[in-house]
């Protein structure tokens, strides 16, 4: 419960900066050196494929760093971390093939 509560802070945080989840998931995908249009791509497609409060969680994780995002993403309930999961292989597969979701 302690960590799920630091998640929901750190939600918060994102949107009381000026930055929505989805400009956090971007920003954390173009750090890591991919192609804003690939980022905006997978962001679109999975806030279109997930339940808003696990799209806001995957942003949060993705933000926190790979450390602390893995170790949010594992404290997800088992189904989903199956939805994560599934909407990532299919923004993946959209996205990087040169198509566009959203």
């Amino acid at each position: 419960m302690k960590k799920f509560l630091f998640a929901a802070v750190a939600a918060l945080a994102l949107t009381a900066c000026g930055g929505s989840p989805k400009t956090a998931m971007v920003k954390a995908c173009t750090e890591s050196g991919e192609s804003d249009a690939n980022c905006t791509c997978i962001a679109d497609s999975l806030e279109k494929n997930l339940d808003a409060d696990t799209f806001k969680a995957v942003a949060t994780a993705m933000a926190a760093g790979e450390e602390a995002g893995n170790k949010m993403m594992e404290e997800l309930p088992a189904e989903k971390q199956g939805a994560v999961m599934g909407a990532l292989m299919s923004a993946g597969m959209g996205c990087m093939m040169g198509g566009t979701e959203g």
